[in-house]
């Protein structure tokens, strides 16, 4: 129940109660969407320690451990492992694809991205255009590399 611009009682849909992207969910935990979202600015700055340090990310306590982990006195120490996590989670990705002929294509979009190809070089190395290869290829590899991230970091 909500009370509307006239000062009328209004019931709330279940759609408008749930988190946009942007907002928190449930106990603070973060929207799928969100993910994506972050998942796209690590894939797209893949190997730029420092920007991945930029990551809102980096400030979750699982990776911050890791950090201290890995490279306990180092300057961007947050930014490689992130960068180390997401060459983990692509591999994984490129493991689970092996056998599938029909994921073929797919399994070598994610190795020239893992490579730090962007989608148009990707895209041209495949023989497809930029925007398929956006459309199609990236949204699942976002998709499956958010699923994976998101699993190691929570």
């Amino acid at each position: 129940m909500a009370i509307g611009p006239q000062g009328f009682i209004m019931e709330v849909s279940a759609k408008e109660r749930r988190p946009r992207a942007g907002q928190k969910g449930k106990r603070g935990r973060l929207a799928t969407k969100e993910w994506q979202a972050r998942a796209r600015y690590i894939l797209r700055h893949l190997d730029d320690p420092i920007a991945l340090q930029r990551s809102p990310l980096c400030r979750l306590v699982a990776l911050e451990r890791l950090a201290k982990g890995k490279y306990p006195n180092g300057v961007v120490a947050r930014g490689r492992t992130l960068h180390d996590l997401a060459l983990e989670c692509l591999r994984e990705i490129e493991a689970e694809l092996d056998g599938y002929s029909g994921a073929a294509r797919f399994k070598k979009f994610v190795v020239l991205t893992r490579c730090g190809l962007g989608v148009t070089k990707a895209s041209r190395e495949l023989g497809i255009s930029p925007e398929h290869a956006t459309r199609c290829l990236k949204r699942k590899l976002v998709e499956l590399f958010t699923e994976k991230l998101s699993s190691k970091l929570r």
